[in-house]
């Protein structure tokens, strides 16, 4: 079923046919782990995160209005509503909750991965002072293509052209870089 289906179509039918779940799952999982990864302090948070955002979806898939705004959208509003609840309810429900998901259901390529990713968030310090020198046009779309939105999608969001949403982007990547690294790197934007 998955072949050729937009996502609006899945997410429409995936509370009722178990393929479109699936497919919208495999399309959505590794965006959605990432988006944890930066926003969890635990590979069992971020796993916690991902399985909770997608039973959700689940419960919730029938709400979606594709007028409203994009697939991708509803998701990842889904998954921060999940992110600020475990936030919110402090170490007991998260204690609970990893007894309940735990790393039994990770195995250990899982687990590497899910750490390596959050190593690199909390890395990513130097990043968040940099980040906040970079003019706020350049800094939102940068921002917008880290949580994983193409720049076309992001200039659609921002309400401006493709064109100027490329320069944006290459204006803040050569001004991270430039702030991160020093003003000798000179690489070119892929």
């Amino acid at each position: 079923m998955a072949e050729g289906v937009n996502d609006a179509d899945l997410l429409v039918a995936l509370a009722q046919d178990v393929a479109a779940f699936e497919a919208f799952y495999d399309r959505h999982f590794e965006r959605v782990a990432a988006f944890a990864a930066r926003r969890c302090s635990s590979a069992e948070d971020v796993a916690d995160v991902v399985a909770q955002t997608f039973a959700q979806l689940l419960g919730t898939a029938e709400r979606y209005d594709p007028g409203r705004g994009r697939p991708d959208a509803f998701l990842f509003g889904i998954a921060a509503n999940v992110v600020r609840e475990l936030h919110r309810s402090g170490a007991r429900r998260r204690a609970l909750v990893s007894k309940l998901a735990g790393r039994d259901l990770l195995d250990g390529d899982d687990i590497e991965r899910i750490e390596a990713a959050i190593d690199a968030a909390q890395a990513a310090g130097a990043l968040t002072r940099a980040l906040e020198d970079v003019p706020p046009g350049e800094r939102e779309m940068l921002l917008l293509v880290a949580d994983g939105r193409t720049p076309g999608q992001a200039a659609d969001e921002l309400g401006i052209s493709p064109g100027a949403a490329w320069t944006r982007l290459s204006r803040a990547r050569r001004r991270m870089r430039a702030l991160v690294n020093g003003p000798h790197d000179r690489r070119q934007d892929g």
